[in-house]
């Protein structure tokens, strides 16, 4: 969208424009709330992106991926930025609570991708280089990775978890 193509100014309206929505009771949908995590995303205003992410499930807006929040994560049909925020956002409840497993992650083989695939290189990146976690492609899979429970238990109890968690949530 042009929200987030156009960067600093551009996204503080927008974040703007949905609080405005709100308050004269419009209820944003996922294409509003995409547009503006995305915003936020590309300006790396990760806390912001994940705020509205959380206001995006409080809403009902990522049903299927919130039941799906245990162990296997779809994100078909999602945005790069709202694919991100959504596994943040579950792996803080999951190291929150001391609930570590294996999780699989399925991006797609990017058939649908009008050039390559997105989500299959740029989750994991985001992943590996913002979160600083470790990934594995899925053996017999190449549209899916996970996060093994070793993994994620390391992740968990490092400095990286604290950095990742303090850089999405300014806690």
């Amino acid at each position: 969208s042009a929200c987030e193509k156009g960067g600093g100014d551009y996204t503080d309206t927008a974040v703007a424009l949905l609080e405005e929505m709100k308050g004269r009771g419009i209820k944003p949908d996922f294409i509003a709330y995409g547009a503006i995590v995305e915003a936020c995303f590309d300006d790396r205003r990760y806390s912001e992106a994940l705020e509205k992410t959380r206001e995006a499930i409080d809403r009902g807006i990522y049903p299927n991926f919130v039941a799906s929040k245990l162990a296997k994560w779809d994100l078909h049909d999602l945005s790069e930025a709202t694919s991100c925020m959504l596994i943040a956002d579950s792996l803080i409840s999951i190291v929150d609570a001391s609930r570590f497993r294996k999780v699989t992650i399925i991006t797609g083989k990017g058939i649908h991708s009008d050039d390559a695939p997105v989500l299959q290189e740029k989750v994991p990146r985001f992943l590996r280089e913002v979160a600083g976690i470790k990934v594995s492609m899925q053996e017999g899979n190449a549209g899916a990775f996970i996060i093994t429970h070793k993994a994620l238990q390391k992740w968990g109890t490092s400095g990286k978890y604290k950095e990742f968690k303090n850089v999405v949530t300014n806690q």
